[in-house]
């Protein structure tokens, strides 16, 4: 049992990891005070082979705070690196809460299949442990594209046998609801909108082989803020001298990945890739992070290019 003088450090302490500062530390109190009274649905996180960046890009929402949706929405009591309970008491809230069932199983990053090893929970190995997790779940969200596809960890030579998600279930047998939420990392809205809806409906989004439709329907590319330079075929030749036009024949895979990125931006609302003069790297993408080069070979996007126009 955590002491009162305890409990507030450890707020502080999220305060500072999650925004760079403690001044948020009294909010987050009161936010865990409400979540251990309430009566809301409870999100279970569970991290595999992954670099905690999904989690991180949580606390950056536009249209959906953080601090408010586990006040308002749901409860997050059991999260590897938010949760009060770190070590054997994250474990064991773990086993309390998915024992009982009803909750949304979140999972961040990929599973070894192979050396199972690579990725513990607790003292087992994560293969071995996540499916007693997932049994008694009323939902299952893959959060961010190595928990979608497999992502980083499965690419290359793979020598983990990194496996996604839906590969884990079928080899366990496992059948829930599950919705994909691919990116590197998660955009929050995406996520924490996602939740909100099956929530708020009652029943699961409009998807497209387990992605919303909402999110992902359409190409970067087709909303693009350089489309104009792209059906002029003004195309950028000079990172350093050009800052608007189109950034396709530079390596850009925003005309593969279906996504509202260039629409709904990251950060708040700040900014997003290709206007950042960075072409997009498709990490959305089920094939992220690719065989080839990160960005497309120009004679590729020649011939993407007369596809696109044709």
């Amino acid at each position: 049992m955590l002491s009162r003088r305890d409990f507030l450090k450890r707020c502080r302490d999220i305060s500072a990891v999650v925004f760079g500062a403690e001044v948020f530390g009294a909010q987050i109190a009161e936010g865990f005070m409400k979540i251990q009274s309430a009566d809301r649905p409870q999100l279970v996180f569970i991290q595999g082979q992954s670099c905690t960046g999904c989690s991180t890009s949580l606390m950056y929402g536009n249209e959906t705070d953080f601090i408010d949706f586990i006040m308002k929405l749901v409860r997050v009591q059991v999260h590897p690196n938010l949760s009060l309970s770190q070590g054997n008491g994250y474990l064991n809230m773990l086993d309390e809460v998915t024992s009982a069932g009803g909750h949304i199983l979140v999972l961040e990053g990929s599973i070894p299949a192979e050396m199972k090893k690579a990725c513990m929970l607790g003292e087992e190995p994560l293969y071995d442990a996540l499916k007693k997790h997932l049994e008694k779940a009323s939902a299952v969200v893959a959060s961010g594209s190595c928990s979608c596809f497999g992502g980083i960890p499965a690419s290359g030579a793979n020598e983990t046998g990194a496996i996604d998600i839906v590969q884990y279930m079928r080899e366990t047998g496992i059948s829930k609801p599950l919705i994909k939420i691919p990116g590197c990392p998660v955009h929050p809205d995406r996520l924490m909108g996602t939740v909100a809806y099956i929530l708020g409906a009652g029943k699961m989004p409009d998807m497209e082989d387990g992605i919303p439709v909402q999110y992902f329907g359409d190409l970067i590319h087709n909303n693009c803020t350089r489309f104009q330079y792209f059906s002029q075929d003004i195309y950028l030749e000079d990172y350093a001298k050009d800052k608007h036009s189109c950034l396709l024949k530079k390596g850009c895979r925003g005309t593969i990945t279906k996504s509202d990125c260039a629409l709904r931006r990251w950060n708040g609302g700040v900014n997003v890739c290709v206007e950042s003069n960075a072409p997009c790297v498709g990490c959305i993408n089920e094939k992220w992070p690719f065989k080839e080069n990160i960005y497309l070979k120009f004679r590729t996007f020649e011939i993407a290019d007369f596809q696109l126009k044709s």
